[in-house]
């Protein structure tokens, strides 16, 4: 298991140092680069700037939010072709042209995004393949407007009404690039670039989060095409030439293979898969056949010995540099207790009531008009066999999934139906029987997702990295320190969750549901995975989250647990309530002994 927790400050700052130093001179390299390199040099250069904004706004997308989609090129001809037609057809300025063409690309976005609402992977793959189709269609038969086969020719570049020169065009792609890295970084280094990640590794813990997965695709799809709307804007205006053929499958392989070798998912990944898929080939111009054998070659070796780009295996030797800087040197912090997230009665002496909930799969009913009502600041365990309906019966009551019949209010509210997201907001958190962590993110991170939705800092305020942003999100991160270090993993917060076991990941479930500050916490299966000890711990740190105000409805097999501290109990099997009542009388209740608590018998 790697050894990283929150002493590693003096590593992450050494590795940032020298990080820094290396951003520097590939910085000064190419501010100088046109006055050390020829024409040819220069132009090549241009043209990788162009590619890397390209794979950039591709990457955001497909890396981050996990929406694989095969028209990158589409788009990216879409927006050379309205920036063109702008400029030479309506006669307007390049600046007004790169406009035309991020509006032109936005609405493409939405035009993907209808499908990425209800499919995913090859399917949403396939589906824009079509967009590709399409538009290379409209690219050569409306000739018209596009000019067809012959491709469209477009005057010379100029900025407010000045012609520029190789060199102006150098340094202005450079500025363009620049930007774009900018926007990237501030887009990353947020909540908005953890949740997208979080769609990406598990749509259904980043609803239960607060992530509205279906308007986070839309809004990754649109920044992604408008970047790549910027990079065919420059193309086109740099090219003084376009024609369709540019922007066919081979484009968009070449977009996919970027960002592969690079890095998915990575802030570097895309230019260095860029350098690596441009220049490695020049090498080779003199022998077009042994260039294409070894090209070929290199992307095989590549992605089966760095499956993770190569950012991905730079990041594996230098983890610390990832290490998160707001919970570093925090042994002087003030101790903290469960206290800290007090719920006070505000509502109906029961917070969560279930009438008549009915949920049928094809002609199984897996519940059935069952009736459940739990008594705010209580323990109330849901008890049964395995196919009992238990996790059913939460998933209808956290907006999973929808009911056949019947309703649930909770807090006086009704919010049958209602989408995980917005359950999330009106104070319900959960954990899930099979753990729902983040594997992109690290504990810290995971558990910061907890409190994601008390952030209220905008779009803007992210790229600008503003005071506002700073603010919230160190907030965010002492918080959730605060939450791992009631359960006793504090040390573990820059650990990637997979290194932990099922019991700490169990407990990483808890700390970031905790940091939702909850109403109601639903735990299902909390001791799964616990050897005896965790669960004797686990159980004191439940009535401590009872014990201030916080409802807990929990789902467990592990007896010892739910007749310890559970102050109600009930009984389902096969969908339907079978007991009900305090510990005492459902210990008591003769079918519930000879069913589950017979003496032979140690576990539901």
């Amino acid at each position: 298991m790697p050894r990283f927790s929150t002493e590693t400050g003096p590593l992450r700052k050494k590795y940032s140092l020298w990080f820094t130093i290396l951003k520097l001179a590939l910085l000064f390299i190419c501010l100088a680069f046109p006055f050390i390199a020829g024409n040819y040099y220069s132009r090549f250069a241009i043209i990788l700037f162009i590619y890397i904004i390209l794979s950039i706004g591709y990457d955001i997308s497909s890396g981050y939010c996990g929406m694989l989609t095969l028209s990158g090129a589409a788009i990216f001809g879409a927006g050379a072709y309205a920036s063109a037609i702008t400029i030479t057809t309506l006669k307007m300025p390049f600046l007004v042209g790169m406009l035309a063409a991020m509006v032109v690309t936005g609405l493409i976005s939405f035009l993907i995004s209808l499908p990425a609402y209800k499919v995913k992977g090859n399917y949403l793959a396939l589906i824009s393949l079509g967009i590709l189709e399409i538009v290379q269609r409209i690219l050569n038969d409306w000739t018209s407007l596009t000019q067809g086969a012959a491709g469209f020719f477009l005057p010379q570049w100029s900025i407010f009404g000045m012609s520029l020169t190789n060199y102006t065009k150098y340094y202005v792609v450079f500025f363009f690039l620049i930007l774009i890295m900018l926007f990237e970084w501030g887009l990353i280094k947020s909540h908005w670039g953890r949740d997208f990640v979080a769609v990406k590794n598990d749509e259904i813990a980043a609803s239960g989060v607060g992530i509205n997965n279906r308007k986070f695709k839309v809004i990754a799809l649109l920044i992604s095409s408008m970047i790549i709307g910027v990079a065919g804007s420059l193309y086109a205006s740099y090219s003084e030439f376009i024609s369709p053929d540019t922007f066919g499958f081979y484009l968009t392989i070449f977009i996919l293979l970027t960002v592969v070798i690079g890095g998915t998912g990575t802030l570097s990944g895309p230019a260095i898969g860029v350098v690596v898929v441009m220049i490695i080939p020049e090498f080779f111009n003199a022998s077009p056949d042994l260039k294409q054998i070894v090209f070929g070659g290199l992307l095989i070796i590549l992605t089966q010995v760095m499956p993770g780009g190569i950012v991905g295996r730079i990041k594996e030797r230098f983890r610390a540099i990832e290490d998160n800087r707001h919970i570093e040197n925090l042994g002087d912090r003030l101790p903290i207790s469960f206290e800290k997230y007090r719920v006070h009665a505000d509502g109906p002496e029961n917070i969560l009531v279930v009438k008549n909930l009915t949920k049928r799969f094809g002609g199984l009913t897996a519940v059935g008009n069952l009736d459940l009502a739990v008594k705010r600041g209580t323990v109330h365990s849901l008890i049964g066999p395995n196919g009992a309906g238990k996790t059913t019966t939460v998933n209808l009551i956290t907006g999973i999934d929808k009911p056949s019949e019947g309703s649930v209010i909770f807090n006086g509210e009704d919010i049958t139906g209602m989408e995980p997201f917005d359950s999330v907001k009106r104070g319900i958190a959960r954990t899930y029987q099979h753990v729902r962590l983040f594997k992109d993110l690290r504990v810290i991170d995971n558990v910061a997702m907890g409190g994601r939705i008390y952030y209220t800092y905008s779009m803007a305020d992210a790229i600008f990295h503003s005071r506002r942003k700073r603010k919230e999100e160190k907030e965010a991160y002492l918080e959730a320190y605060d939450c791992l270090k009631l359960i006793g993993l504090d040390s573990k917060s820059n650990f990637d969750p997979g290194s932990l076991s099922t019991g700490q990941q169990k407990l990483v479930e808890i700390a970031r549901a905790l940091c939702e500050k909850p109403k109601l916490m639903v735990l299902d299966e909390p001791c799964a995975g616990l050897n005896e000890t965790e669960v004797a711990e686990l159980s004191e740190i439940i009535k401590k989250i009872r014990d201030v105000g916080i409802t807990v409805l929990m789902i467990e097999h592990h007896m010892s647990i739910v007749m310890g501290i559970s102050d109600y109990i009930t009984v389902i099997d096969y969908g339907k309530k079978i007991a009900e009542g305090t510990t005492a009388e459902v210990s008591a209740d003769p079918v519930v002994r000879k069913a589950y608590l017979g003496e032979e018998v140690t576990a539901c």
